[in-house]
């Protein structure tokens, strides 16, 4: 019960005892005086018909004795008139038959009894001899009206006055107690993650102080996250990022990529580019390290430039005047498109008087089919970059181009229509992986995963062709079939949650997302067991255009995640600002963790920050027993890998999945 109905329930009792208590002693003082009048009457009344009947009964008068006495009791105040003789036998009697009362409920007179006092009084001689007794009693009729209208009056006032007096306090009550309802708000919100502020502040001096103590608090931590997020960001970029240039380090690319290539269901198969810039440091000697920093900025701007439009690419500086571009899914014709735009790029560096000759760019490509490790990839391209150095100046060449893998030399008109007809003939399969929550060593959901069926009768990971597809903007409709696939085949049996990959093209595709919305509100009970997940590169460079999205896609029950976190942007404020349920840390932070001081202190600074928010941390791709149990000392909340559990066209049974992991 809240505060305000406790206060008012016991104002209201209390006002309900003084109400009785009133009226109670209301109604018995006036029925006291009441009874009282009713004796004086009875007696005065005794003792003035003994004198006057005193004459009648000497001269043994019957006639006058009768007369006077009806006069007496006709008039209706005596119930009773009684003329006794010495030995007790009665000259004459009126008695009133009609005991009720008019006007007055017969309940009344049952439930407040008046006394009906009887007055005596000798009848005396002259000669001061006792003649017989008269006996009268007032009739309780008057005494009753008085005391019911008394009774009536008292009642209807006081219920008056407590309606004004209940009205009085309940808004009373309300407008001071209203100020709590705005901190209790407060309250929640902080606790949420959103640091709100009360713009009105209360006039009790009680409440304002809380109110002010509230808001004081609220900035603190507000600031006190805002703080620990900025030098979380600073120690990322410290660690990971190469203070040049922006782009990631050499070793923070060696993790990423060590971890894409072991994992198909992200990178099945791709493109490496390594870039040199030729006689780096004669140019740094000729020209100081200024303009030689000022090249490699250039440089790497060019590269951002030419991999804007290729989904999920991972651009590093490796060394002193060397680059490196990983691209999924990138076939033969694009990668020589791509390498011609950025060897157009060069010269034009050369042909605007940006840099001299003493700086030229080599380019080398070495494609990845599933079947090399990082180091026998980085091989080939550092070949293919040596082999394009022997060429002369800003040139570019692909490792064993002859023997490429088929997938790779595919054009992208053929993987449109490869593409296309598998949306038509629906030639994909949902499969699913758990995600486990480490402290209750339960399922938290499962991670919706895609397959296609490939001519030869294969199912071929998402890593495969959904970069693919995302560039020829197919991304949308294979998003549209894995959500109605999933929310229809998902039942209300059971109550399993799942989540749900988008592209960021659905994301902000309005069509899309008022066609999902629809979905979702002929499924409300289906609804608020889906998790929607967006890539947190994605998701970064778009939050303001994907905020009120999110948003729709909350109010409709569901929840939000970002998914690959620490792949996007440094700079992760919009956290502070933008409700997320989930955050999935990269694989590229989770691999060989336990023996990465710097992964260790990124993941542990994040959680910190993340449940200071009210948001869930959940490391992916964790596939070995030491990596569970780093992150579990860690704090995240959850984790999802062949660890836990591999992918599987079927939902798996949760015992069957904790089987999978050693406690």
């Amino acid at each position: 019960m809240s505060l305000s109905k406790r206060l008012i329930t016991v104002i209201s009792g209390l006002f309900v005892l003084v109400f009785i208590g009133t009226f109670a002693i209301s109604v018995n003082n006036i029925r006291n005086y009441l009874n009282k009048q009713l004796q004086i009457s009875s007696q005065d009344t005794a003792t003035s018909l003994a004198k006057s009947i005193s004459d009648s009964l000497i001269n043994n008068d019957t006639e006058k004795l009768k007369s006077i006495v009806d006069a007496v009791f006709d008039r209706g105040y005596y119930s009773l008139i009684d003329v006794r003789k010495v030995d007790g036998t009665s000259y004459i009697k009126r008695v009133t038959e009609n005991k009720s009362i008019k006007g007055v409920p017969g309940w009344f007179v049952k439930f407040i009894s008046l006394n009906t006092p009887i007055g005596k009084q000798d009848i005396i001689s002259l000669s001061f001899k006792r003649m017989g007794t008269i006996v009268v009693s007032a009739h309780p009729g008057i005494a009753y009206h008085e005391l019911w209208q008394n009774f009536t009056e008292n009642f209807w006032w006081l219920c008056l006055v407590g309606i004004m007096a209940f009205s009085s306090v309940f808004f009373l009550i309300r407008l001071l107690l209203n100020p709590l309802e705005g901190m209790e708000r407060q309250a929640n919100e902080i606790a949420k993650g959103n640091f709100v502020i009360q713009d009105v502040i209360p006039s009790t001096p009680e409440l304002r102080n809380v109110a002010v103590t509230m808001n004081k608090m609220s900035t603190k931590v507000s600031q006190m996250l805002e703080a620990q997020t900025e030098l979380t960001e600073q120690m990322r970029k410290r660690a990971y990022q190469d203070s040049v240039t922006g782009l990631q380090n050499r070793r923070h690319f060696a993790e990423q990529m060590d971890h894409l290539i072991k994992n198909p269901e992200e990178f099945d198969n791709g493109s490496l580019m390594l870039f040199e810039i030729s006689e780096f440091k004669e140019y740094n000697q000729t020209y100081g390290y200024l303009k030689a920093d000022e090249l490699l900025v250039k440089i790497a701007q060019i590269l951002k430039r030419c991999a804007a439009n290729y989904v999920n690419t991972t651009i590093a500086r490796v060394g002193g005047a060397s680059f490196a571009i990983l691209t999924p899914n990138l076939n033969l014709s694009e990668v020589k498109v791509q390498a011609k735009k950025l060897q157009g790029e060069f010269e034009q560096l050369h042909e605007k008087g940006k840099i001299d000759d003493i700086a030229t760019v080599h380019v080398g490509i070495a494609f990845f089919d599933g079947n090399q490790d990082s180091t026998e990839l980085l091989s080939m391209a550092d070949m293919a970059l040596r082999a394009a150095q022997v060429k002369g100046p800003n040139r570019w060449h692909i490792y064993d181009e002859h023997n490429v893998a088929h997938e790779q030399i595919l054009s992208a008109s053929a993987w449109r229509e490869l593409l296309k007809d598998a949306l038509e003939n629906k030639s994909f399969e949902l499969h699913y992986q758990p995600v486990k929550r480490i402290k209750q060593n339960d399922i938290i959901h499962y991670e919706v995963l895609l397959r296609m069926h490939s001519v030869e009768g294969k199912l071929v990971p998402a890593g495969s062709f959904l970069p693919m597809a995302q560039r020829l903007g197919l991304g949308t409709g294979i998003d549209l079939f894995v959500v109605e696939t999933l929310i229809e085949s998902m039942g209300d049996e059971n109550q399993e949650r799942y989540a749900v990959n988008l592209c960021s093209a659905s994301i902000q595709d309005e069509k899309f997302i008022e066609w999902l919305e629809g979905l979702l509100k002929k499924y409300p009970q289906r609804a608020h067991r889906i998790i929607f997940e967006m890539r947190e590169y994605s998701a970064a460079m778009r939050i303001d255009d994907i905020r009120e999205t999110i948003h729709r896609l909350r109010e409709n029950g569901c929840a939000f995640s970002l998914d690959h976190f620490g792949t996007g942007s440094p700079d992760f404020g919009y956290l502070l600002n933008t409700k997320i349920d989930y955050i999935k840390i990269d694989g590229g932070y989770i691999h060989n963790i336990e023996g990465n001081d710097d992964n260790k202190f990124f993941l542990k600074s994040i959680v910190e920050i993340a449940h200071g928010l009210d948001i869930e941390v959940i490391g992916e791709y964790v596939e070995t027993e030491v990596e569970y149990h780093t992150i579990k000392t860690l704090n995240l909340d959850g984790a999802q890998g062949h660890y836990i559990g591999k992918p599987h066209p079927e939902i798996a049974a949760p015992n069957k999945v904790d089987e999978t992991v050693n406690q």
